[in-house]
């Protein structure tokens, strides 16, 4: 993949938007759009073959629904949405030291995302960066983008 398309994916935090729930292209939201595309008809399977199931095929399509509509188009991209970190300024902070991610910046690691992350998303801020420094983002990508993107809360 090209570092272009590999920066739409990965925010300047270092962070994934390609396995956020919110991003409209990632690999959630295109997941449940095709699994919602499959699951025409199931309903009315279930109505016939199996009524004990209904309720939960459309608690289940609901949930598929909501995740299928992603409602930002990336930390990247001006109209993001907002971050679902309150008060991110990752991406005015990069842009304005001329750097894609945090891990590029002389001033790296800063004391300003002390406050802005809570433990478990610093720590990764902080591995995702050091791995763009030591390797550079093209095996950072191959490495971590098959990862889900809520794993450090488990």
């Amino acid at each position: 993949m090209k570092k272009e398309e590999i920066l739409e994916r990965v925010a300047p935090c270092s962070l994934m938007c390609h396995t956020c729930s919110a991003y409209e292209k990632g690999v959630i939201c295109e997941s449940s759009r095709k699994l919602l595309k499959y699951m025409d008809g199931v309903k009315e399977f279930y109505e016939k073959h199996n009524p004990q199931e209904v309720e939960s095929h459309e608690i289940f399509m609901k949930e598929l629904e909501k995740y299928s509509g992603g409602i930002c188009s990336g930390c990247r991209n001006r109209e993001h949405h907002g971050c679902s970190i309150e008060g991110c300024f990752i991406l005015e902070c990069t842009t304005s030291h001329h750097v894609d991610f945090c891990g590029e910046c002389v001033s790296f690691p800063c004391d300003q995302t002390k406050t802005l992350f809570e433990e478990e998303v610093y720590k990764q801020w902080l591995s995702g960066n050091r791995a763009i420094q030591k390797d550079g983002i093209e095996k950072f990508w191959k490495q971590y983008s098959d990862r889900a993107h809520y794993k450090a809360y488990k």
